[in-house]
């Protein structure tokens, strides 16, 4: 049963629709106006009820969610997200034993003895967030990886202060995790990743957006030992090059995703490589590699990788409409374009995407000005019909009479920015 987002739907309104229930196993309140008193009604659940999701019902505090787990101890799953007043310590009962997967992003009082109340009692936990928890530090991942040897999932970005330390000792205590998110930890280096690389050989996601210090030598070894790597988030670490980029091709080949916005200096023949020996590629951002990147990736991405859906170029000065009339042959399953600020385009662009790629949902093509006419603009939207999002900023040639005509054609499900 999901009521997401309802927000007129408070503790009393809850209290009336379990009134009559007696067997639901999944439930989903996030976003409506529940509190503790809300979840009292919760306990005629209790021998049913597996998974709850109670994000962004900001008002719950310790003693209410406590007070929920010794009615349902069967709860596997638990969403807690954007749930500020809790501290982690609720958690710490008996009762949380069964839970596998749960999520406190957000909860500004979850501190390291918190984390570590709550691993001593969740030691089945498979999948915990703990993103943007900003007060905890190696402290908690050394709980973690002493009492949650199953962790699978793990996303501490942008939460406290987590340095090597508190990685290696995470990957010695927890040898099965399978995805790791690690994004704004700036303290992280090629130490972290070795351990990584030595201890979790099943690892297949890891975010590493704006861990600036770690380099291609510790990614190589990463990229070495776990062959599974799936996907990988390197946008803003500035001494990533290609060596990365030739250790994933030559040791991941079951690649679905890479972001490398702002990495640094990547070239066509490392992503020729990359694309001829990880055809799965569905996600690829290579924003604001400027002039590093021509249409030679584009070919390479349109012969090799059918499944691409997102495609980030932004800023690549040096792409023309040839390659972007390549990739759209090559990959009409394109639901995400950005080639914002990509001046060498012209109007053949849009009018490739028109005729090959009627999945596309999202295209960015900001100061593109001699690629964005209005007859382009038509064929577009009357194409790609799941068009949802066009950002036209600095085309200034475009006139509000064919932005209406745009939106009418698209039923009004568009936003335009222009």
């Amino acid at each position: 049963l999901s009521l997401a987002g309802c927000r007129d739907v408070s503790d009393v309104g809850l209290e009336v629709l379990l009134a009559r229930a007696t067997a639901i196993e999944t439930l989903n309140v996030s976003w409506c106006d529940v509190t503790d008193r809300g979840l009292v009604p919760l306990g005629a659940l209790a021998d049913s009820l597996t998974s709850l999701d109670l994000s962004g019902c900001a008002a719950l505090t310790d003693r209410g969610v406590s007070a929920l787990l010794r009615r349902c101890p069967r709860l596997q799953r638990l969403l807690l997200e954007g749930c500020r007043e809790l501290s982690g310590w609720a958690l710490a009962l008996p009762e949380s034993a069964q839970l596998c997967q749960l999520s406190l992003s957000g909860a500004s009082l979850v501190t390291n003895a918190g984390v570590g109340a709550l691993a001593r009692a969740c030691g089945s936990l498979t999948a915990l967030t703990l993103r943007q928890c900003c007060v905890i530090s190696d402290a908690a991942l050394f709980a973690l990886a002493h009492y949650c040897p199953n962790l699978v999932e793990l996303d501490i970005s942008r939460s406290g202060s987590v340095t090597d330390r508190g990685v290696v000792g995470l990957a010695l205590g927890c040898g099965r995790l399978e995805a790791l998110q690690l994004e704004g930890h700036t303290e992280v280096t090629d130490v972290g990743l070795r351990a990584l690389a030595e201890h979790c050989g099943r690892l297949r996601r890891l975010n590493l957006w704006v861990c600036n210090d770690v380099t291609d030598a510790g990614l190589v070894a990463l990229a070495t030992a776990c062959g599974e790597l799936r996907a990988v988030d390197v946008r803003l670490c500035t001494r990533v090059s290609d060596s990365t980029v030739f250790a994933l091709s030559a040791h991941c080949p079951q690649l679905e995703a890479l972001r490398a916005e702002r990495a640094g200096s990547l070239s066509d023949t490392a992503l020729h490589l990359l694309a001829s020996r990880c055809p799965r590629l569905e996600l690829l951002d290579l924003g604001m590699q400027a002039d590093m990147i021509s249409d030679t990736t584009l070919y390479s991405l349109a012969e090799s990788c059918p499944r691409l859906a997102h495609l980030i170029v932004a800023g690549c000065m040096n792409l023309t409409d040839a390659g972007t009339m390549a990739l759209c042959r090559g990959c009409r399953e394109l639901s995400v374009l950005d080639v914002g600020g990509c001046t060498g385009l012209g109007e053949e662009t849009l009018r490739a995407l028109a005729r090959h790629c009627p999945r596309l949902t999202v295209l960015n093509v900001d100061s593109c000005v001699n690629a964005v006419t209005e007859e382009g603009l038509l064929s577009l939207a009357r194409s790609c019909e799941l068009l949802g999002s066009l950002n036209l900023r600095h085309c200034s040639q475009v006139s509000e009479a064919c932005l209406e005509l745009v939106r009418s054609l698209l039923f009004g499900h568009i936003q335009v920015r222009h």
